[in-house]
């Protein structure tokens, strides 16, 4: 993990800080384990992507607050995004590191997602992306999260 993190930070600061794109964003997540209920959740992401067009690498994190009594669990992502532009509509993909916490105990995931933001007015832009999260260790089953938001990008 130690080498990952290492390789994710070389790689977005290798450029000089002015060819970076900070963008962060808020979103509704519906994540749904393979066994049992589904939890909903409020998320807030951040982070940053080097300039370059069409491609792009970087790194994001995120926190995702249960939404409601019936939600069992919060989530902690980091994760190493890799964006395509195509103009109005730029595709993602990330890979990273997953946290599920429960209020007694936390289990660790590795994770995949596949997205894409559509350009609104200004610096806006809406996001919709599903993320599939293979649990390592612990109690909580793999999981699918299918995320809806909005993105502002600095």
């Amino acid at each position: 993990m130690k080498l990952v993190l290492a390789a994710l930070t070389a790689l977005t600061f290798a450029n000089p800080l002015h060819a970076l794109e900070a963008y962060g964003g808020v979103s509704g997540d519906y994540a749904l384990p393979h066994e049992g209920d589904a939890d909903l959740l409020v998320s807030v992401m951040g982070g940053v992507v080097t300039s370059g067009f069409p491609l792009a690498i970087g790194a994001e994190a995120e926190f995702g607050l249960a939404l409601g009594s019936s939600s069992e669990f919060d989530t902690r992502r980091l994760r190493g995004v890799a964006r395509y532009n195509f103009g109005t509509l730029t595709a993602f993909g990330a890979a990273g590191f997953d946290q599920f916490v429960y209020s007694d105990k936390t289990d660790n995931a590795l994770s995949l997602g596949l997205g894409g933001e559509f350009d609104l007015d200004g610096n806006m832009a809406f996001r919709g992306e599903f993320i599939r999260s293979f649990v390592r260790d612990g109690d909580t089953e793999n999981t699918t999260t299918t995320r809806v938001g909005l993105v502002y990008r600095f």
